[in-house]
This record gives C-alpha cells, structure tokens and sequence, in this order.
C-alpha cells in the first residue's frame, strides 16, 4: 500500500512537472512562431526522450538487479567451494532476504572463508618447509597431503606432530651418530687402523651435520660399529689368549718374575705392536721349552694333576694317560702331556657348570666333616662369645644346602646325560654312587673310631689293672657316660655322736677301682685285686681275681658273673644300693 501511495506521488510530481515544461515550451514556441505542425513533431521529440529516459533508467536498474543476481550466483558458488574445501558447512542464508541483503551476505560470508583458506595454505606453506628439511636430513617420506588443497585444521594438527616426531627422531639420531662416530674412531685407533671404506671416511673425516641421518646409513653405520666392535673383541681375545699361553709358559719355564714384569710393562694392550711381541715371546718360549724338556714335562704333570683334581677323575682314568708315568723326556712326550692338557682343558670348560656345582657340593660336605669333628673336640666348651652358636648355625645351613646342592647335581648331570647320550662320571662313577660311596666311607670312619676309642679305652683299664690308677685329679669336665643317681630307698644310719649324719653322696666313680688297686699295693700281694671290687657277688661265686691270668680272661669272667662289675663302669640305682 505505501509503495503504491509513493508511485502515484511520484505520478503526480511528474504530470506536474511535465504541464509546468510543456508550458514553458509552448510560451518558447509562441515566441518563436513555430507552426503547429512544427509544434507537434517537438512535443513528439519531447515524449520520445523522456520515454527513452525512462527506457535506460529501467534497463539500469534491470542491469543492477542482474549482476547482484549474477553475484548472488557466484557468491554461492565460491562460498560453497570454499566451505567444501575448508571442510565446514555450507552457509545456508536466511528466508525472505532481498537480492541486495543476500548478495551482502555471501560476499561476507566468502571474504571470511578465503581468509581462513589463506591462512591455511600459508601455515601449510611454512610447516612443509620445515618437514622437508626434516625429511631431507632423515631421508623419510614427507606427511601427505594432497595437492592444490585447503588443508583441514585436523591435518595441520597431524603435521606439526609429524613435525615434531621428525624433529625427536633427528635429535636421537643425531646423538647415536655422535656417540658411534666416538667408538668407532677409537675402535680405529686401538686396532691402528685407517678409514678405508666410504662410509667410514663420511663418518671419521666429514663434518657432523653433512651426514645423512636416514635408516639406511643408521643401519650402515651400526653394522660398521659391530664389525670394528667385533674386530676389537676378537683382537683382545686373541691377546688374551697370546698372554694365557706366554703365562703358562713362563710357569712351565720358571721364568723370573722380574722378566716377565718387564714385557708385560713394555707390551700392555692389544695393538699389533703387541701382539706381534706376544707371538714373538711365545715362540722363544717354545724354543727354550725344548731345550729344557724333562723340566717342562714335570710342570705339565703338575698342571695335569691340578686338572684331574678338578675333573674327579678316577685313579683309572688316570692311568689311562701312560706317558705320565714314562720317564723317557722326548718331544713326543712333551707333544703327548700338551695334547693331554688340551684335552682336560677342553673337558673342563665343556662341563664347567656341573664340576662347580660338584666342587659346591664338596665344599659343603667337608665342612659338615669339620663340624663332626669339632663336636667330638672337648676344648670346644671352653669358647666364649657366643662361637658355638654361630657354629651351630653354619651346621644347620650346610645340613640344609647338601640336599639341595645333590639335587642341583643330578638334574644338571640328567640333562648332560640326555643331551650327550654319555654318562657324567665323578670319581669313576655315577654322582650318586660317589655320593653314597661318601657317606658309607664317613659312616665306616667314625664306626672305626668308636672301635679304636673303645679299644684304647679298654688298653687304658689293663694299663691301670697293671700298672695302677693315675693319681685322682679334679676333673674339668664330669664324665660323658651317665651320672649315678642316689638310691631312692636306704637304710637309716643311727647319728654319731656329735649329732652328725655321714655324707650320703655315693662314691665317684672310679673310687672301687682306687681301693682296690689300693689294696693291690699292701704288703700282701698275693691277690690281685680285693673282693670288694665285686659289688653285689654272691657267695657261690665269691672267687678271688688270682684265677684270671690276662685281661682277655678277666673279661670273660666278667661276661659270664653277669652280677661282678667294676666301679668304675657307671651302675645303676638299684646296682649302687647293693654296692653300699
């Protein structure tokens, strides 16, 4: 409605404006004197200009409304290839929007869309500059991304983590490089060596950031670090190896000490200085080895015993090696007793776990040997500071480990034993067998020593019976056997006078022995030994000792009175109130 009113004021304005023109050309052309017909070709000029005014204001304005439609199409088109690049939606403009508000619209909206893609594009620009040096250095594949694209935000995030991965890898790199180009220029000077190879001469002599740092030169590189590690390793092994042979025979020889600590202060390292030096002493060694046979072929057998030792072999197997017993010094001899070191040697080396484990298990079982044998020493009771319990100690700790130290042993000789299809042998027999073998030889000592104890006893009661007791002494510790109880039940003994009761302590031992023995030593020697000595004898069998001509005898007739004992043999409660 108010665009109507506005169109028919415009109409008015005008019609007015065209009556007050017309007026004007009319009074013009009075005063002129143009004729009528004159007149309406004039006002047809008139009409035709302002019909063709009107004309070319229209086809502007229809101009105007295409090219903002013509930009509206284009707007739209730019935004949406944008906004596909750019990977964000598509702007979707508003319902009822002019052509000139919605031309607005899409331009802004594509002026701030071409921005952020320029943005883009520069940050890619100057991240893929950076990458390529990277990557260039690395010699790696650059991160993809497609070309003549917008890149999303989510790609520049994974490039810059590309980036700064790369960048993690150089660094790394860089530092291996370092450090291996530092080893192995030292590898070279310690094997007096040059650079030879290409890769050696970029790594030894070229500056540190000309090296490419790209897997495959890594990978070349810790090759040539292994190789020259390796070529060192063998070197000082070799030394090694050329030292352990000049020692043994500088030992064989019985070379001065003062000889051998001065080569050994002129030729330390492994340079091939020294090991020429090394070889060189060997061989002189060797000469001298010749010429002094018979003493070398001694130190040989020494070294062969220490070996046998070490491998428990048998006394049959030992034998089985002729020459040790030959006394014919040739060099055959010499080349047999070094063939027969080898052999040993080589033995050794292949059974060093289980001989260790052996040598263990007879460690632990000497020392179970050397507690017995400081149970049985009497002088042990007199230590202080708490030794016997640290003792006690250690004897339950290697009665513990020798089981388990035995069961070691077989399983590793099981596996040896299945492994080979050959049996291990300890002394010439299965480990085992030894092992049994060593405790019925330790059960068969000690039953050996209660018989020698028991027969030494028995030698020192004759010794007694013959020669008489040993003056009584205050012993330091009371006897081993049984201490004799007091009977239970006695006779009351009537007081003396004096209201004194005699001591009921029952007689030491020995004491019979003593009186009887005392009586042996009267005038009256007639009889060897008193009736007293026989506690509790009936009197079918009160014979006197004269009848027992030896020892053997008188033990006998102990065996068959089975109620005549000495005093000195512990007795029982019952047997010590019949003695009283």
């Amino acid at each position: 409605m108010a665009t109507t009113s506005g169109a028919e004021t415009m109409a008015n304005e005008l019609a007015h404006s065209l009556e007050a023109t017309m007026g004007r050309l009319q009074s013009i052309w009075n005063e002129i004197g143009i004729m009528e017909e004159q007149r309406k070709d004039r006002r047809k000029v008139v009409l035709h200009h302002l019909q063709a005014l009107l004309e070319e204001m229209v086809a502007e304005e229809e101009n105007l409304r295409t090219r903002l439609l013509q930009s509206v199409e284009d707007c739209g088109k730019e935004l949406l290839k944008i906004s596909k690049e750019l990977h964000v939606p598509v702007y979707e403009p508003d319902e009822g929007l002019s052509i000139l508000c919605l031309e607005k619209e899409l331009r802004t909206r594509v002026d701030t869309l071409s921005k952020e893609k320029h943005d883009r594009m520069k940050q890619l620009t100057s991240l893929k500059e950076k990458e390529q040096q990277l990557c260039d250095v690395l010699s790696t594949t650059p991160f993809y991304i497609a070309p003549d694209t917008v890149p999303s935000n989510d790609q520049l995030a994974a490039l810059r983590q590309h980036i700064s991965t790369l960048q993690t890898e150089k660094n790394t790199r860089q530092e291996i490089f370092l450090e291996t180009k530092r080893q192995i220029i030292t590898f070279l000077d310690n094997l007096d060596l040059t650079p030879n190879s290409a890769l050696e001469r970029d790594v030894v002599c070229e500056d540190e950031e000309s090296f490419v740092l790209s897997s495959d030169n890594m990978a070349a590189l810790k090759t040539l670090h292994a190789e020259l590690e390796k070529k060192q390793n063998d070197v000082i092994a070799l030394a090694s190896d050329l030292r352990i042979q000049v020692t043994t025979l500088w030992d064989r020889l019985m070379i001065e000490q003062a000889e051998r600590e001065a080569f050994n202060r002129d030729n330390q390292g492994f340079k091939p200085r020294v090991l020429k030096a090394l070889r060189e002493e060997i061989q002189r060694c060797r000469e001298l080895k010749l010429q002094n046979i018979r003493r070398y072929v001694e130190g040989l057998r020494a070294e062969i015993t220490q070996l046998w030792n070490r491998c428990y072999f048998s006394q049959d197997q030992r034998d089985q090696f002729t020459e040790y017993f030959s006394d014919d010094f040739t060099e055959d001899l010499l080349e047999a007793h070094d063939q027969q070191v080898a052999r040993l040697k080589q033995y050794y080396d292949n059974n060093r776990d289980i001989l260790k484990f052996v040598e263990k298990w007879e460690d632990l079982w000497k020392k179970m040997l050397e507690f017995e044998r400081r149970a049985n020493d009497p002088s042990r009771y007199n230590n202080r500071g708490g030794g016997l319990l640290q003792e006690e100690k250690e004897r339950k700790k290697v009665h513990k480990l020798l089981p388990k130290v035995e069961e070691e042993v077989s399983r590793a000789i099981k596996e040896y034993e299945q492994k080979t299809g050959q049996p291990f042998l300890v002394d010439g027999c299965p480990f085992l067998d030894y092992v049994t073998a060593q405790w019925n030889k330790h059960n068969e000592e000690k039953e050996q020593e209660k018989h020698r104890r028991h027969l030494a006893k028995a030698k020192q009661l004759e010794e007694e019976r013959t020669n008489g007791a040993k003056p009584a002494t205050t012993p330091k510790r009371r006897f081993l056997t049984t201490p004799t109880k007091t009977p239970t039940k006695r006779k009351k003994t009537p007081k003396t006078p004096g209201n004194r009761v005699p001591s009921k302590r029952p007689p030491l031992p020995g004491s019979g022995m003593r009186r009887a023995l005392a009586e042996k030593n009267t005038p009256d020697r007639s009889h060897g030994f008193s009736t007293s000595t026989l506690s509790g004898a009936s009197s079918g069998t009160n014979a006197s000792l004269m009848s027992c001509g030896t020892y053997s005898e008188f033990s006998r007739d102990l065996e068959v009175r089975s109620n005549c004992r000495s005093s000195a043999i512990p007795i029982s409660p019952d047997e010590q109130g019949a003695h009283f």
